[in-house]
């Protein structure tokens, strides 16, 4: 939030993307943000692989994504348990 705060007037309307824990984006939601950006970010309590599938990941085709920063691992009790849950599927 600092950083968006102290960048707001710069650089935000070309920012696109979900902040804070309001959902977890879709797969498609994954796939048209990491097809249309130049950089992307990620941080996350979880592994950034438990939000993507990695088959598709691998598939696409991202020419326009210079940058990517995965920042992933930062945990909690709470995600902790969906990592849980997601891997009993799996």
């Amino acid at each position: 939030k600092e950083i968006l705060e102290k960048y707001h007037d710069l650089f935000t309307l070309q920012w696109e993307g979900v902040i804070g824990n309001i959902r977890v984006p879709s797969q498609a939601e994954w796939e048209q943000l990491l097809t249309n950006c130049s950089a992307f970010l990620f941080y996350g309590m979880e592994r950034f692989m438990s939000h993507i599938l990695l088959n598709r990941l691998v598939a696409m085709n991202i020419p326009k994504c210079h940058l990517m920063i995965l920042l992933d691992l930062v945990r909690s009790k709470r995600s902790y348990q969906r990592i849980t849950n997601s891997d009993i599927h799996k």
